[in-house]
């Protein structure tokens, strides 16, 4: 693959990624880590409006399913060292003529990652992950595990609030999170290993919760790599580590065994993207300290290789879309505070 960059933005800690597709135009917006904006682009990285001006403390930003006008993103995480005391969870929500509106749906300290769920009867459920329960005034203190919650969502998030549910608690260093295009499971991964959360299929049922992986991860991608018609699992390990692992179902049903490991420690591996390009299953992996790089994971020839598409970034998340015929990568590079969007060809 060959990839042309261009810089899109400044945005001072670059962060959290979100598609958006609106009643006005596909497009993509960007939140920040610490104080400031989330901005919206179109596909070909044009700025669009201001969602708002703040207050900044972005992980996670996602599109409410059924809705063209309204996000949901985390607000006021601003790090995990005492920074997350009063996080919550927000929605905003676009009026025709391009402003958007904000209300606050929980008040959820330290939560990181979250997303919405659709259970087989299509009530729609908010999970959401805080990645410690407290903390405090010193760097990496884990004394208080997190917890994963949820709540159901009605159908007018820009007035109401949610009501959680613990689920699951002393979820340690609770830190990854993917969810399925349909939007029918999850995977979370914490210091104990990777779980699947499955919502209720009916109004009485209960969720379902499955260990597929025992091993410390902080983040997980899925794709069936190989194209045997079997998913992989990749991780990223331990938290905010350096290891890249493809984990391989098996015959068993929900077991998984490691079958590669990228023999290069890559510091801070953070930004992870799994999906295909050019009708190629791959993810997309950047780390954010050392070499800084954002580069692709695919499997040719009998095993899983690695390609470069930027050096020395310190990209903190990345996503891939396509537009028209066009494949492009967008990369929050938090550690430079530039927004980039690579065009990608064979």
């Amino acid at each position: 693959m060959q990839y042309s960059k261009k810089v899109i933005a400044s945005m001072p800690k670059a962060y959290a990624i979100g598609m958006f597709e609106g009643e006005d135009a596909r497009s993509f917006v960007i939140g920040v880590e610490k104080d400031g904006p989330i901005r919206r682009f179109a596909l070909d990285g044009t700025p669009m409006e201001t969602v708002t001006e703040g207050p900044g403390g972005v992980m996670t930003i996602t599109q409410v399913p059924g809705r063209k006008d309204q996000l949901l993103a985390t607000s006021e995480f601003f790090s995990p060292n005492y920074g997350g005391d009063t996080a919550g969870i927000v929605s905003y929500t676009r009026a025709a003529d391009g402003t958007w509106s904000t209300h606050r749906i929980c008040d959820l300290p330290y939560v990181h990652r979250f997303g919405v769920l659709v259970g087989a009867d299509g009530q729609l459920w908010l999970i959401a992950c805080t990645i410690k329960g407290a903390c405090r005034k010193i760097k990496n203190d884990w004394l208080t595990p997190g917890a994963v919650y949820v709540a159901k969502l009605g159908d007018s998030l820009e007035t109401e609030t949610v009501e959680l549910t613990e689920l699951s608690g002393c979820q340690l260093q609770n830190h990854g999170f993917w969810t399925n295009e349909d939007h029918t499971l999850a995977l979370v991964s914490t210091a104990a290993g990777v779980f699947r959360y499955v919502p209720p299929a009916t109004a009485d049922g209960e969720w379902s919760v499955s260990c597929l992986i025992v091993q410390p991860t902080s983040d997980i991608c899925v794709a069936d790599f190989d194209g045997d018609g079997k998913d992989e699992i990749l991780t990223l390990s331990a938290f905010h580590g350096d290891t890249l692992s493809v984990w391989h179902e098996g015959d068993t049903e929900d077991t998984y065994k490691k079958v590669w490991e990228d023999p290069e420690k890559r510091d801070f591996l953070h930004a992870i993207w799994s999906g295909t390009i050019a009708g190629e299953p791959c993810a997309v992996i950047g780390n954010r300290k050392a070499g800084r790089d954002l580069f692709r994971v695919h499997f040719a020839d009998g095993t899983y290789q690695l390609e470069m598409i930027d050096h020395d970034r310190g990209p903190a998340n990345c996503w891939v879309f396509t537009d028209g015929d066009a494949t492009r990568i967008i990369a929050a590079n938090r550690e430079t505070d530039e927004v980039a969007l690579y065009d990608v060809t064979e």
